[in-house]
């Protein structure tokens, strides 16, 4: 199911969201003019939640079989909802709206409650290593544990290009999970284990 988990407070009508899929560079460097990519139009809203800032919908528009086309080459990368801190972790993000661009944080997280959150120990709290960052306009984007899981989206912080030494904050999948009192507007279970499975990890 093409599932795109992002940040609450970039919640607009996501049946105007535009999806693109390999923006990408070869290397580090940004090359001379945009590299080509693919993308599909439309999703709509299954999920999302304020305390720990996630929302998650489902792309509806250009899919062959219920699903993204295979030509585009996608990868759905798994998740991890049982609160154990990472090791050490890595996003994906668009800074500033820029081609895909890797942070790498060497170090394991750390539980914590930013971003004025109601909830105590809500998000990850991380500072990005190996001259890495995330910028504004990263908000939303996948951090992955050591393994390559999802374990929270980026909801803020002060890390930036001119300042590396500032946290980040995500909220944490496991927070998002199954809150007290939720139902399947405002969790992640109704949709990442409909059977009920009862799985902390899914790859």
């Amino acid at each position: 199911t093409p599932y795109v988990l992002t940040a609450n407070h970039c919640y607009s009508n996501p049946a105007t969201w535009i999806f693109r899929f390999n923006w990408e560079s070869a290397t580090c460097s940004n090359p001379a003019s945009s590299p080509s990519f693919v993308s599909l139009s439309g999703a709509t809203l299954r999920s999302r939640r304020t305390p720990s800032d996630f929302c998650l919908v489902e792309i509806t528009g250009g899919l062959i079989g219920g699903t993204v086309p295979a030509a585009y080459n996608t990868y759905f990368p798994g998740w991890d909802n049982s609160d154990t801190p990472p090791t050490s972790a890595m996003c994906v993000h668009h800074p500033s709206g820029d081609i895909k661009k890797l942070a790498f944080d060497d170090n394991p997280l750390i539980s914590a409650n930013g971003m004025g959150s109601a909830e105590a120990n809500s998000q990850w709290r991380l500072i990005w290593d190996q001259n890495t960052t995330t910028e504004p306009g990263s908000s939303g984007s996948p951090l992955f544990d050591q393994v390559g899981r999802i374990v929270g989206q980026l909801w803020g912080g002060g890390a930036s290009c001119t300042n590396l030494s500032s946290p980040d904050y995500y909220g944490k999948v496991s927070y998002s999970w199954e809150p007290a009192g939720s139902n399947s507007t405002n969790q992640l279970k109704f949709w990442l284990d409909p059977n009920n499975d009862g799985n902390t990890v899914m790859d």
